[in-house]
């Protein structure tokens, strides 16, 4: 069985190898340009944020911006990249589940002797070690640009900054799989739950804008992201999320292994 489901993971890691580059690369870039720029700009930044307003800094994670790290996760790690890797994440699983019955290529997985519910976490578990990729070569573009520019980024809070993102977007895999149990189109799939998505990044973001509408954030898993790269990963935080994304992939997998295929 164990076998079977590496052979599963292979097959789907196989065909979206592509996609590790073409959403790692850019993603590693775009942030090895953060820091390529951050020394030219560090002085002008640090005043400028002195007059801004205190919530405004504390929903987007923005600190006195005064070294490297506080900035990445200004521009990057407060949206760009938790959207990013969610979206991905979602289009992972989808690719996996319903885009394999759009194309017909699910009848024949499902013609092996392999059930729905194995075939649903070796699309999860491939969709993990995808966005594990992903994350990897970003910061690791993300290196090269400190290398170059000497912003003496550290690299150790850069990969704890990017590592917590992975139990954020497991969760919107897992919600694509629970998707997948009610419809197998691919855009009503990803177009849900990139919803869910946006529309939970914006309830934590006015959370966070106005203290009296705070308890709505407990409604977004993003209440639980925090900033890894300044304050390291929150173990608890991390192990829960991660675990939270494992019980809704197993709901998901439920409801796809009791779908009516046809319909």
């Amino acid at each position: 069985m164990s076998s079977q489901l590496g052979a599963l993971v292979g097959a789907h890691l196989s065909d979206r190898r592509r996609s590790l580059l073409a959403w790692g690369v850019p993603l590693g870039l775009w942030s090895a340009f953060i820091v390529l720029i951050f020394p030219s700009v560090e002085d002008a930044l640090s005043k400028a944020t002195r007059d801004y307003p205190p919530a405004l800094k504390e929903a987007f994670g923005i600190g006195e911006l005064t070294n490297v790290e506080q900035y990445l996760h200004a521009e990057m790690l407060s949206l760009i990249v938790p959207l990013a890797i969610g979206y991905l994440a979602v289009r992972a699983v989808a690719s996996g589940l319903s885009g394999a019955a759009e194309s017909g290529r699910l009848d024949i997985l499902l013609s092996a002797p392999v059930s729905r519910s194995r075939l649903a976490a070796a699309s999860f578990a491939a969709t993990a070690v995808e966005l594990a990729i992903v994350l990897a070569l970003t910061v690791a573009l993300t290196g090269l640009g400190s290398l170059v520019s000497g912003a003496d980024l550290s690299l150790g809070s850069a990969l704890a900054g990017y590592a917590n993102v992975w139990p954020l977007a497991l969760v919107f895999a897992a919600l694509g799989m629970i998707a997948t149990g009610f419809s197998l189109r691919t855009s009503v799939v990803t177009g849900s739950v990139a919803g869910v998505l946006v529309t939970m990044y914006v309830i934590d973001l006015v959370g966070r804008l106005d203290p009296d509408l705070s308890g709505i954030r407990y409604a977004s898993v993003f209440r639980y992201y925090g900033n890894a790269i300044e304050d390291g990963i929150d173990p608890i935080a991390f192990l829960g999320i991660s675990a939270a994304a494992v019980a809704l992939a197993a709901l998901g997998a439920w409801l796809f292994d009791r779908r009516d295929l046809a319909a």
